[in-house]
């Protein structure tokens, strides 16, 4: 894997540490933001998370799809389709705010709208209701 991709992953592996360091402590993740924290503090090769009865899968992936994708593409300052440490984190609520949409190639898209950002997630239909994430952006 590139330098880059784990630069990223060491920036994001931070930010996400600030975000929980800064959580009261009364307060802690809904689970499927649990899912994706310890996907990415842990550089776990995968991770599962349920969200509108879907079993969402979300694997490190390549330059093209998954989470890698993700990080090389999208997640930098600047950059076609920018998300945040937050919105990373986050991206189970675009699932669940359960506006989906047809894609193309067995594929399944959901799209929020947020503080005048249009966030996309496409997920790639399995058997038994799991999608397998392939695309985040905003």
């Amino acid at each position: 894997m590139s330098d880059l991709y784990f630069e990223r992953l060491k920036k994001l592996q931070k930010e996400f540490k600030e975000i929980k360091s800064k959580l009261k402590s009364n307060r802690s993740f809904k689970p499927h933001q649990q899912a994706v924290f310890d996907f990415v503090i842990q550089s776990k090769k995968s991770a599962e998370f349920i969200v509108n009865d879907y079993t969402i899968i979300i694997y490190v992936g390549n330059d093209g799809i998954g989470f890698k994708h993700i990080l090389l593409r999208h997640y930098c300052s600047g950059c076609d389709g920018e998300v945040t440490a937050r919105d990373i984190l986050n991206i189970g609520n675009v699932i669940k705010n359960d506006i989906e949409l047809e894609a193309k190639k067995g594929r399944v898209k959901f799209i929020q709208s947020k503080n005048g950002k249009k966030y996309t997630v496409i997920l790639k239909k399995r058997e038994d209701k799991r999608l397998i994430f392939n695309f985040f952006s905003s």
